[in-house]
């Protein structure tokens, strides 16, 4: 026999190892496409994250579309809708947090300004300027000095009037790391 010939036999056992392969492809791939598909007639969950200092949403598929029309739907006047995160990380307490933002969220229909109060102690650490709606405050540094580690916050905002008079408060719970 030419050489040529004899390379392009295959052995039978490679041949069984490329089918038992292949077998096993196509099982994992029906089994991810099961799986994918859902369970029938049950909604799959899906998990929201949580406002700022509230409880989770748990949403299914269903009512994600009215879920997001009532969150790019205006705010009653003299309510609140808060954005922010409340893990508040600073290196030290006289510099800027490295992560910290509020968000005054274009939905609300109220200027605002908060306080930062010590929860330990009530004392304020920090005073914001008012926030207009629509906009956002970050790299802010406190007006106090504390001392390095794990500290609990309140966030209490200011709704204001267009003559910057209070109209109502709203309060959320932060955590300040302060580093050094």
């Amino acid at each position: 026999m030419p050489k040529e010939k004899q390379g392009s036999k295959k052995d039978p056992i490679h041949v069984i190892h490329i089918i038992i392969r292949a077998a096993v492809i196509i099982t994992a791939a029906v089994i991810i496409a099961i799986r994918l598909s859902g369970t029938g007639d049950q909604p799959q969950p899906v998990i929201a994250q949580p406002p700022a200092g509230g409880r989770g949403v748990v949403v299914v598929p269903e009512d994600v579309d009215q879920i997001r029309d009532e969150l790019s739907s205006p705010v009653e006047d003299g309510s609140y809708r808060a954005r922010m995160n409340v893990d508040w990380q600073f290196p030290s307490s006289s510099e800027p947090s490295t992560n910290a933002y509020v968000e005054n969220a274009p939905t609300n229909t109220r200027t605002v300004y908060f306080d930062l109060i010590l929860a330990e102690t009530s004392e304020l650490i920090y005073s914001s300027p008012f926030i207009q709606v629509g906009a956002r405050l970050e790299n802010f540094a406190l007006d106090a000095h504390l001392p390095a580690g794990e500290h609990n916050g309140i966030v209490v905002y200011h709704l204001v009037d267009d003559d910057h008079q209070e109209i109502t408060t709203v309060s959320v719970a932060v955590t300040l790391n302060i580093l050094e």
